[in-house]
């Protein structure tokens, strides 16, 4: 077996020459050319590589991917420029690898290194070469003092003479010098550029306590949403991806069932009034978040129409992105609005104010644990309710009900998750995740064929296209509402398995039964 590279960190510049100098009294060292090189480390806004413990990097015109705390290279292609987004990438294993992490997010440059290496040899009596070194220096890029991130000697074995390089690493350590810990450039590159990749996330990771005071533990769920509102609309207007708007928009939904879980918590004139002005911020990019979706979708439209058709819904598409970039322009102007800056004031003011200054309202000192128990188990009743009475009926306007009372649901679990067992909570959540998935693509699609009714009787017209693109259109929407139906048809088995008695009994014994 091959023994491991061993690598030491080195304290300053002079600690190559100084160590060649030890070596070379017990050894015959050849120094060879340096070897310089820009690297590139790449990852998402949300940090969707490291979060799978995943770096994406570029260096002499190769996009790499390996483990985090790792050396060993799982994918590697010559790209060149790197790509922006997964359909930028080639056709192949590399790209059906990164698709599941990237989605529809753009790769952004996380931080530019540059490395000098110094190669050494050490040659035996024969002259042949028994062992590698390295004197790696990486700074980042601009002046040659520029702060250095790491520097470190490699001590690479070569095969067939594993007893040189073990000498070399023992003789390093009677030096002084110490092996490098397990921290990785990652990490040092991200502390230099003041980076912190666990800063930003939309999972509500919220640490409530169970005697908590409802209003205040609400206050909190509001705070941190309120975050991740400001983060995302900064970053709105400059178009990168369409998942900030996305993100944003979740966020605002998610106030607007956190401000109104219980309406016994806050005086009911300042629910009602910032419930009107989310609703209001809510509805100010409804329109261009399904334009991008629409956009999103496009592959995924084209191929569920026959060949002969997917050039002709072309037409299609570029309407669709002529309404994006109006309703773009439009979003931003509102988001610069006098209104929506007043609301946006208003709202900090209110997550900053002290409780007793806002008048307390019946449950506001009730512990959030008792409450929270409450709250989740009458929403769930009301789902299962709305469920069994569209298992007798399967009425349309009932489905699309019934998946905002599971959309509620599930806000009040992953508002207060951390009071429950974790375990137990999950088990919970896929189920409910599955029946909204049904759900939601049946509403989706509904929605889609609606439009596309609506679109086509937009679409300029021109004599040479026009007819086969609405025949394009047409064909899609056969296949829309077919698909529509079958989601509609699954509902009933998803639904009770998500009903069954054993998801029954652990919320009775989560959320009805007394601790």
């Amino acid at each position: 077996m091959m023994p491991n590279i061993v690598k030491f960190d080195l304290a300053g510049d002079d600690d190559e020459r100084q160590i060649s100098r030890q070596l070379a009294t017990r050894h015959t060292i050849k120094k060879e050319s340096p070897i310089t090189g820009r690297l590139t480390i790449y990852d998402t806004f949300d940090w969707r590589f490291f979060n799978k413990s995943l770096v994406l990097f570029s260096s002499q015109g190769r996009l790499m991917l390996r483990k985090l705390g790792q050396d060993r290279i799982i994918y590697s292609h010559d790209i060149k420029p790197a790509p922006c987004f997964i359909w930028d990438f080639p056709e192949g294993d590399f790209k059906r690898y990164l698709e599941p992490v990237i989605k529809m997010r753009r790769l952004l440059k996380r931080a530019d290194l540059v490395s000098r290496a110094t190669p050494y040899r050490i040659l035996n009596q024969d002259e042949k070469t028994v062992a590698r070194l390295f004197f790696e220096t990486v700074r980042q890029p601009g002046r040659k003092d520029s702060r250095t991130i790491a520097m470190q000697l490699w001590v690479k074995p070569v095969r067939g003479y594993p007893k040189y390089s073990r000498k070399i690493n023992n003789q390093l350590e009677d030096l002084g010098l110490t092996s490098s810990g397990d921290e990785d450039i990652f990490f040092q590159a991200m502390r230099e550029t003041g980076q912190d990749p666990n800063r930003y996330s939309t999972k509500l990771n919220i640490q409530l306590h169970p005697e908590m005071r409802s209003d205040e533990a609400t206050k909190i769920i509001l705070r941190f949403l309120f975050q991740v509102i400001k983060i995302n609309a900064a970053n709105i207007e400059q178009d990168l991806d369409t998942e900030f708007l996305h993100d944003y928009r979740v966020a605002v939904r998610r106030t607007r069932s956190a401000l109104v879980w219980n309406k016994n918590i806050f005086p009911k004139k300042t629910i009602a009034r910032f419930a009107k002005n989310f609703s209001y911020i809510g509805k100010i990019s409804s329109a261009l978040r399904d334009l991008d979706v629409y956009l999103l979708n496009q592959a995924t439209y084209k191929a569920m129409l026959p060949p002969v058709l997917r050039d002709d819904i072309d037409p299609l598409f570029a309407y669709l992105n002529k309404q994006r970039s109006t309703s773009f322009r439009k979003v931003v102007r509102s988001m610069k609005s006098k209104k929506y800056r007043k609301i946006m004031q208003d709202w900090e003011t209110f997550l900053n104010e002290p409780q007793e200054d806002l008048g307390a309202e019946s449950d506001a000192d009730s512990s959030v644990f008792d409450l929270a128990r409450k709250r989740i188990y009458k929403q769930y009743k009301n789902v299962i309710k709305a469920g069994n009475l569209i298992l007798e009926n399967g009425d349309d306007d009932m489905l699309h009900k019934l998946r905002i009372q599971c959309k509620k649901l599930r806000y009040l679990i992953q508002f207060f998750s951390n009071l429950f067992p974790l375990k137990k909570i999950n088990i919970l959540v896929e189920q409910l995740k599955k029946l909204q998935d049904r759900l939601g693509d049946y509403n989706d699609l509904s929605v889609q064929v609606k439009y596309l009714y609506v679109v086509a009787e937009k679409l300029p017209s021109n004599r040479s296209q026009v007819k086969k693109t609405l025949v394009a259109i047409g064909s899609l929407i056969d296949k829309l509402d077919t698909k529509r139906q079958l989601e509609k048809e699954s509902f009933d088995q998803t639904f009770t398995r998500f009903s069954s008695s054993q998801n029954q009994m652990l919320f009775r014994e989560l959320f009805a039964r007394k601790p």
